[in-house]
């Protein structure tokens, strides 16, 4: 029985999107796998009440780290690069799978590694200090020496064919699918609830994601000004994502882009809403916003679609690819476009039943069953 070795150094952290891949996928990759043996190694720092069990038939193995390792980026880096490697030859793993960018520049056994995005390489903002800088360098070198790269969309393997310089048959394109299950709300009292405690009017547009640069949330704001002067009775936009520390300018805070702009009146700022409330939020709004500049995959607009909401985005990266060009994209930085994208949109509404088929399209089963037949082929196993 072959051996599967997978790093779970983000195994119980479903907070992030690599934790949330991680998670997604496992659940299924041990289906699609079932003549091997498949263990997931995990590091001790997180301490068990902490970590679930893994999926049935997936042997959970706690391996310690080295004493060296005196800090968090010292941790992280003898975790991938010693303790994970180790591991594989100790265990005697047929193939070592890393489900993020951080595989080993040296292993006793082939290795499949997922890239989920060029950010750091494409960005340069993004891995600006030296010790960012020098990971990056070395995720890429251990990257082009993987046996495999998976990725979640097309255009993120574009990009890493590109700018890794390795040959495009040693790139596989899995996609992934939701982090945690979405679908239209329809009990009246649940929706009601969430309406009364975000204080939302019958009608909004939504943002829900994150504020850093890439998500070009002054673009949005200054598109939706654009389009409230050219139809004055446009819906409350409403704003929902943990809003950055003021004091971290490398992040954007739209609270005072609101002021400059004049829409006090006409924008809510959610901050953090919990996952179980997304939903409802999804549910109810009459379009959703996402101009971001760049997404290996693009999770929120997949969030929004599977709940039946309009999701307007921007044509770059995996954007158009996800979200199937229902409702067509928008040029990259066009504010004027996108305001009238806005009001074209809420004009005529497409169907939401076609926006639920498109998020079902991608399932951990489909991720999964890619994965396993990449792992397959790495031993010579089909």
């Amino acid at each position: 029985m072959p051996k599967l070795l997978i790093n779970g150094w983000f195994w119980g952290r479903t907070d992030t999107g690599s934790g949330q891949y991680l998670h997604g996928l496992l659940w299924d990759l041990y289906k699609a796998l079932p003549d091997w043996q498949i263990m997931l190694l995990v590091p001790p720092i997180y301490g068990d009440y902490r970590l679930p069990p893994p999926p049935p038939t997936v042997q959970k193995v706690r391996a310690p780290l080295p004493g060296w390792a005196v800090n968090a980026q010292l941790v992280k880096l003898s975790w991938e690069q010693k303790v994970f490697p180790r591991w594989t030859k100790c265990l005697h793993a047929d193939v070592a799978f890393v489900p993020y960018w951080g595989s080993p520049l040296r292993s006793p056994a082939p290795v499949a590694v997922t890239i989920h995005d060029m950010i750091p390489v494409l960005l340069d903002d993004y891995a600006s200090g030296m010790l960012a800088r020098a990971y990056t360098w070395l995720v890429s070198n251990s990257a082009r020496r993987a046996d495999a790269i998976l990725t979640v969309s097309q255009s993120a393997a574009d990009d890493i064919i590109r700018l890794l310089e390795v040959p495009a048959d040693k790139v596989h394109v899995t996609y992934e699918s939701l982090g945690a299950p979405h679908a239209p709300v329809e009990d009246e009292e649940e929706l009601a609830r969430i309406r009364e405690q975000y204080d939302l009017p019958e009608h909004y547009l939504f943002y829900l994601g994150g504020f850093d640069p890439r998500k070009n949330v002054p673009l949005m704001l200054r598109a939706y000004a654009r389009a409230r002067q050219l139809r004055p009775d446009l819906p409350d936009l409403v704003i929902a994502g943990k809003l950055p520390d003021p004091k971290d300018r490398w992040f954007t805070d739209p609270r005072p882009i609101i002021a400059a702009l004049g829409l006090q009146e006409h924008v809510r700022v959610l901050g953090f809403v919990p996952d179980a409330h997304k939903p409802a939020l999804y549910t109810m709004t009459d379009l959703f916003l996402f101009p971001s500049r760049y997404e290996g995959f693009g999770m929120p607009p997949l969030e929004a679609m599977a709940c039946g909401a309009p999701a307007l985005v921007a044509d770059n990266s995996s954007l158009p690819e996800i979200t199937g060009g229902i409702v067509p994209p928008v040029a990259t930085d066009d504010e004027e476009a996108y305001a009238r994208a806005i009001l074209d949109v809420l004009d005529n509404p497409p169907d939401r039943d076609l926006f639920i088929a498109r998020a079902r399209a991608f399932t951990w089963q489909d991720a999964a069953a890619r994965t396993a037949a990449v792992i397959r082929a790495l031993v010579g196993v089909v």
